[in-house]
Formats: structure tokens, sequence, C-alpha cells
């Protein structure tokens, strides 16, 4: 009966981590509005720096719905001491994602001082 016992649970406890739960990925500096919910995940986000010794920015936008998703994005670029550093590219950029797509983006630091950045993705504002 023990065995009967033990192998039930073994199977269950088997069963029970096949179960995968999908969550988006984390960073922190990343943003996505709560108006895109689960829609959009910000995915693959790295930062290196570039033979012009400014930084560039590669990041996945993952459309997660059935139908054509319109956002926009924006990267303020920070210097050493957390401050923005003013730049005309820091503006909200249009873009559109086709049913389960994946748009790379990328995003050059506007000066060398750049040392961090911060993304934000919203719904496209008419």
């Amino acid at each position: 009966m023990n065995r009967k016992c033990f192998l039930a649970a073994a199977l269950a406890g088997l069963v029970a981590g096949c179960i995968s739960y999908h969550t988006p990925p984390m960073d922190r500096r990343v943003t996505v509005s709560p108006d895109l919910g689960m829609a959009v995940w910000v995915t693959d986000v790295r930062l290196a720096k570039g033979p012009s010794s400014h930084f560039t920015l590669q990041a996945n936008v993952v459309n997660n719905t059935d139908g054509v998703m319109r956002m926009e994005y924006r990267v303020d670029w920070l210097d050493a001491t957390g401050s923005a550093i003013p730049s005309v590219v820091s503006t909200w950029q249009p873009m559109s994602a086709a049913a389960r797509e994946v748009v790379p983006l990328q995003a050059t630091a506007p000066s060398p001082a750049a040392v961090d950045f911060r993304f934000y993705v919203q719904p496209e504002r008419r």
C-alpha cells in the first residue's frame, strides 16, 4: 500500500513539475504601460558599448496578441549620477507589431556620458 501511495505522489510531483507558467521577463530599466497588460513584453534587453564609445541598447518588443498592436516607445539615457541626459532622441517613437511578432529595436546613446537607460512602451496615443 505504501508503495502505491509513494508512486502516486511521485507521479503527481512529476506532472506538477511539467507545468510552466508564462511570465514576462523582468528588467527594472524597462516599463511597459499597465494599459498594455500582458499583451506586450520586452525581452532580450542588452546594453553594449560600440566603437564610438557610445552605448547601444538592443531590445525585443513581443506582441503576445492575435492582432496588430500599435505602440510607442521611448529611451531615456542616464549619466553616472542617474540624471537624464537631455536629447532630441528621447521622444516617443511610433511602432507596430503584427500578431505574435517580435520586433527588434535599437537605440544609441546621444553622448559617451550615458551609462544607463530607461525604456518605456505604451499604447499609441492619438
